[in-house]
């Protein structure tokens, strides 16, 4: 099968002239080089491929030096896995050497060997991943797949390799979930039971590669789909017994469009929303958190536990205030997403979209200047004009002085 017509179609020009540079420096070498990954995926799904992975099937060294020395071409670095990351043409891509790996033991990194094009293929996650485009000169667009990834992408199935492949990787299960919420494909049956049978060793992946794993999930446009999925089919709780697909949540954030920082902090305010204090440290150590996003989790508990208060008959605009000031508002909003109870619904909203926005007219200087004592007095009166004016009893700058002179009570000077 030739799929030259849909390569040409889809990648753009000058990704294209770079592939054809290379396929020119690899003839003469006898290097067989080829496109492989999501790049053809992509390219057969009718899709312009994000990336351009090269996988060349051996002296990928000589064939890099035989790039830069045609000039406008740099190496930016390599791994010990034999990648080489270059520019081209102003273009960045990667070239790797055709290898098989092994696994020591579930969860560990793989043990690197060279091998052949088959080999390479058959390493891979998914049989969708597990196809190559020949970009030799005499047998340009020809298509590898010997592990019928093409009709999977027209039955629209995500289908593991082998039997193993969740054991060894237990990453690929959040991996398996994301592409098959990406396009609604489907798991393929064997999958799913191999899916299910391996969320165990889920225990054998280190926090920071799980974490890696939900920071693309949250980027994708579906993501809310993804970890509704991931919830119902038990992965999330295999993480970390505290994590949950929050349903309600999960709709607020979906109708949201895009991608982006904001989102993905609501995503993780979503699967935390059952989340105990006592469960905090442990989820921020499970996912290796940084600060800030270690925040949106501790701060989603309290929120949750100070929303009780909320529910107060009398409470007035400051109390609302001050039970939610200094908590993240992103954490605040995840919770109001999730939130059934209207009254509790209606004071999140009322502090996100109002009271935490107030601001009083008079500064510290200007109380000193009043005459209040430098010192906790001036931090006190701020937080009480401030109070005043959330509640609607001072509205202007000579309001708030007049209050001011009352609560002095003859301590000001002057």
């Amino acid at each position: 099968m030739n799929v030259s017509d849909r390569l040409e179609e889809r990648l753009a020009d000058d990704h294209l002239a770079v592939l054809r540079s290379i396929s020119r420096h690899a003839t003469p070498l006898g290097i067989d080089v080829y496109l492989v990954g999501g790049s053809v995926r992509d390219a057969l799904l009718d899709e312009s491929p994000h990336d351009v992975d090269v996988m060349v099937s051996a002296d990928t060294e000589r064939l890099v030096e035989s790039i830069v020395r045609q000039g406008n071409a740099a190496v930016l670095k390599t791994t010990k896995f034999g990648t080489w990351s270059l520019t081209v043409e102003d273009i960045a891509l990667d070239l790797s050497t055709a290898r098989r790996e092994t696994y020591e033991r579930p969860g560990a990194l793989p043990t690197v060997f060279p091998g052949t094009v088959d080999d390479d293929l058959a390493r891979r996650d998914f049989s969708i991943n597990a196809m190559a485009i020949s970009l030799r000169e005499d047998s340009w667009g020809d298509l590898l797949d010997p592990h019928g990834g093409a009709d999977d992408l027209e039955r629209g199935l995500v289908r593991a390799l082998h039997d193993g492949s969740f054991v060894d990787d237990a990453t690929r299960i959040l991996r398996a979930i994301r592409y098959a919420c990406r396009r609604d494909f489907r798991l393929e049956t064997r999958t799913g039971e191999l899916l299910e049978l391996a969320l165990p060793y889920f225990n054998t992946i280190s926090p920071d590669r799980v974490r890696h794993e939900f920071e693309r999930i949250f980027n994708e446009p579906r993501a809310a789909k993804i970890v509704e999925l991931a919830g119902r089919l038990g992965v999330l709780s295999a993480v970390h017994p505290a994590l949950k697909a929050d349903p309600v949540s999960l709709r607020a954030i979906g109708a949201t469009p895009g991608s982006d920082a904001p989102r993905a902090k609501l995503l993780l305010g979503s699967i935390v929303q059952s989340i105990k204090g006592e469960d905090v440290a442990s989820v921020v150590e499970r996912l290796n958190l940084n600060a800030e996003w270690a925040s949106i989790v501790r701060d989603v508990a309290e929120v949750r536990r100070r929303s009780k208060g909320l529910m107060s008959e009398d409470i007035a605009k400051s109390g609302v205030y001050r039970l939610l000031q200094g908590l993240s508002g992103s954490a605040i909003e995840s919770c109001l997403n999730a939130e059934t109870d209207p009254k509790v619904s209606h004071m999140l909203r009322l502090y996100l979209d109002e009271l935490r926005h107030v601001r009083t007219s008079l500064d510290g200087n200007d109380l000193m200047t009043m005459g209040v004592p430098q010192g906790p007095a001036i931090g006190q009166m701020l937080e009480k004009l401030l109070d005043a004016k959330l509640d609607g009893l001072v509205n202007s700058a000579e309001d708030e002085r007049g209050l001011a002179r009352q609560l002095c009570q003859g301590e000001c000077r002057g």
